[in-house]
This record gives structure tokens, C-alpha cells and sequence, in this order.
């Protein structure tokens, strides 16, 4: 009895001011300035979605629907005929998407390293030259990539590394962004953590990859993220670096597509489809990771 005449005093014991004042709040005020912005933001991303949906829908029509007029944006009736055709009827497609898990996946796994390394060289070693050398790496990044493309040519083809995997690896293996990215964000660890392990006699390298590179997991994310969209959507390079058909990446490959006097638009655009694929897959598995990164590799300075 005790203990339900407790509760009952309880259930009638004034609630403390701050609770009462929450549950008494009013709504807040419908204000015509947000949902106008609002309508906006909604307007602009449709209208910059219209594009892509376009291409998905005409991906599963027939030719003569593609080029149909007016257009129609549902395909009727739909058909698979395209895909099938791409990744079975197409013996060279199979191959260009090989070729690009490749290049893209090397890529990515030698920028993560290479790129965590020298971030960590930067962000929390002291050596001679180290702001030298660091801005002389972001200064890369003001060098546009087109007046260095003959340079890098000539280079490759004198090391042997045209029409092979290593001409369009070696080149893409480590970025400026991946290291700026990478210093930026090992700059906001507390030095503490890897200086006890150097007292009880732990390697430098030890340290780093046992206690510090599990700890960036969110820049490593993005400097993947990066690397592989990079090396997936990479056109120009592969282009030229590559001159045995068999050899193309999934890009370089999708432009053969186009004839010389009669382009199948809904093959093209299948095969669009499938090289946009796995990039969205992968951003909206590790998007969380990528927006931590980016929010967290900034602070360095603060």
C-alpha cells in the first residue's frame, strides 16, 4: 500500500518549470520566407534530377523510342534488351568494366596509403624542409591537369608504361587533395597517442599503423571516395595512355559506342547507367563517413 500511495503522490507531484514550459511551448509560426525557400530547393533538385532520370528511363526503351517525338518520359512498353545486349551480346564491355575495377581499385588502395603516409610525415612528424615540401605539394593543385599531359606522356612512354596497367596507375597513385586531406585531419589527434608507444620502444612506423591509421577512418573514407569516383570517371588518360581496344576503361570504352554515322543512343545510355552504378552504391554505403571527414579535416587550425 506504502509503495502505491507513493506512486500516487508521484503522478500528482508538480511537474519542475522547465518540463511544464517544453510541454507548453507553442508551435513555432509557419513562416512563408522558408517554405518559399523550400520550393525552391525542391524545384532546383528536380529540375537538376531531370537529366538523369531521362537517361534511366530511355536506358530500358528500343531505339525508335529514344528517338521518338515528342519524347515521352516512361518507356512503352520497357524492355531489358539493352542491358543484355551490353553485358552478354558486347565482348568487349565485360573487359572495359574489368579493367576499370582494376584502375579504380589500385588507385584507391595506393592513395590511402601513400596518401595517410605522407599526411602523417606532414601533420606529426618535424623534419628539414617539411613546410617546404608541403606547400610545394598543394602548389600541384594550381597546376592544371591538361599543361602537364604531354610531360606525363612522354614520361610514361619512356618508362614502358603505355598500353598497360602501370601507365594508368603510377600516374594516379597519390593526389595532393588526398594528402592535404589526410594532414589536415591527423593534425586534430592529440600527439599523446602515438608518444607513449614511442617511450616503450614501438616503432615509428608501428605506431602509426597500429594506433593513428585506425583512427582515420572517416579521411580515409573520403580520400577513397575521392580516389575511386576520380580514377572510375577518369576519360582523358586512358584515352591516350591506352591504344589496344582490349585495354579501355569502362569510359573510354562507353564513347566507342558512338558510330560514325548512326549512334544506338539506348545502348549508350545502358551502358551509363551501369558505370554510374557503382558509384552511387558505394556513396550511399560510406555517405555518413564522407560528410564526417569533410566536416572533421577542416579543424587543424583551430
Amino acid at each position: 500500500m506504502s509503495t502505491i500511495g507513493g506512486l500516487a503522490r508521484a503522478e500528482k507531484a508538480p511537474l519542475p518549470a522547465v518540463a511544464v514550459s517544453l510541454r507548453r511551448r507553442p508551435p513555432l509560426p509557419v513562416q512563408p520566407g522558408r517554405i518559399l525557400l523550400y520550393i525552391v530547393l525542391v524545384g532546383y533538385g528536380l529540375f537538376s534530377l531531370a537529366p538523369f532520370l531521362f537517361a534511366f528511363s530511355s536506358s530500358f526503351k528500343t531505339y525508335a523510342q529514344v528517338l521518338s517525338w515528342p519524347p515521352s518520359l516512361l518507356p512503352n512498353p520497357a524492355t531489358l534488351d539493352n542491358y543484355r545486349f551490353i553485358l552478354s551480346g558486347s565482348q568487349l564491355f565485360p573487359r572495359y568494366i574489368l579493367n576499370s575495377i582494376i584502375y579504380a581499385g589500385a588507385v584507391t588502395i595506393l592513395n590511402v596509403l601513400l596518401a595517410s603516409m605522407a599526411g602523417y610525415a606532414f601533420g606529426r612528424m618535424e623534419f628539414p624542409g617539411k613546410n617546404f615540401f608541403y606547400l610545394l605539394t598543394l602548389a600541384v593543385l594550381m597546376i592544371p591537369a591538361q599543361l602537364i599531359l604531354i610531360p606525363k606522356f612522354l614520361v610514361a612512354y619512356t618508362l614502358g608504361l603505355t598500353d598497360n596497367y602501370g601507365g594508368l596507375i603510377v600516374p594516379a597513385m597519390v593526389t595532393p587533395t588526398s594528402v592535404f586531406l589526410m594532414t589536415q585531419f591527423l593534425k586534430t589527434l592529440p600527439r599523446e597517442l602515438e608518444e607513449a608507444a614511442l617511450i616503450d620502444g614501438c616503432s615509428r612506423f608501428r605506431a602509426f599503423w597500429q594506433i593513428i591509421f585506425p583512427l582515420v577512418r572517416p579521411a580515409v573514407t573520403v580520400v577513397a571516395l575521392l580516389s575511386f569516383q576520380g580514377a572510375w570517371n577518369e576519360f582523358l588518360w586512358p584515352l591516350i595512355v591506352m591504344s589496344h581496344q582490349e585495354n579501355y576503361t569502362l569510359t573510354v570504352g562507353l564513347a566507342f559506342f558512338k558510330g560514325n554515322y548512326v549512334t544506338q543512343y539506348n545502348l549508350v545510355l545502358a551502358g551509363a547507367m551501369i558505370s554510374i552504378a557503382p558509384l552511387v552504391i558505394i556513396f550511399f554505403i560510406f555517405q555518413r563517413y564522407f560528410i564526417q571527414g569533410l566536416a572533421t579535416s577542416g579543424l587543424a587550425g583551430r
